[in-house]
């Protein structure tokens, strides 16, 4: 980083966080991180990490939030922290962008502002409901669509072109 960069990230105020600035831990079921800044150590027992370009680059760019869900700093890459660490940055991403598969669509029911979908899944029957399809339902970088539920769960159609006819006649309204 040329000293052009390291003046811009001091204007914006980002922190990035590396292995020498920052140690995270399990804390029961969520995750905490130790920040360190010479001899003092600020301690955060639960933060949450947030990707900046979900879609695109998965694991590079993710932000660290306090409870109050103010940024504490910045993970440019997540390969820069050791395989522990790094194990566990990824595993709480997935687990928090969690989205599950979709094969095909049975039906979707519009009703007083609500959508109510059902697919097909690798395993099961699926049964979800929409709130504004517009913002809901969108293409993803790869041609996928992606489409989230009112209580915030993520699915994920293949891309128009190969779903069969009943799937395609019923996504089209909506893309």
């Amino acid at each position: 980083m040329d000293n052009k960069d390291s003046r811009l990230i001091e204007a914006a105020g980002i922190v990035y966080l590396t292995n020498e600035n920052c140690k995270f831990v399990k804390n029961g079921d969520f995750l905490g991180v130790e920040l360190i800044n010479g001899e003092e150590i600020v301690k955060h027992d639960r933060v949450s990490l947030h990707r900046m370009f979900p879609f695109n680059i998965p694991f590079k760019y993710i932000s660290v939030l306090n409870t109050d869900s103010e940024e504490i700093g910045m993970i440019s890459d997540l390969s820069i922290f050791d395989s522990e660490t790094e194990a566990l940055l990824k595993n709480e991403l997935e687990r928090k962008y969690y989205v599950c598969d979709l094969l095909s669509l049975i039906s979707i029911k519009d009703r007083f502002g609500f959508s109510y979908w059902k697919a097909k899944g690798a395993d099961a029957d699926i049964s979800f409901t929409i709130k504004d399809v517009h913002s809901s339902v969108r293409l993803d970088g790869h041609g996928n669509i992606m489409i989230s539920d009112i209580d915030g769960n993520r699915y994920t159609l293949p891309p128009v072109e190969k779903l069969d006819a009943k799937s395609k006649k019923l996504i089209e309204l909506y893309l």
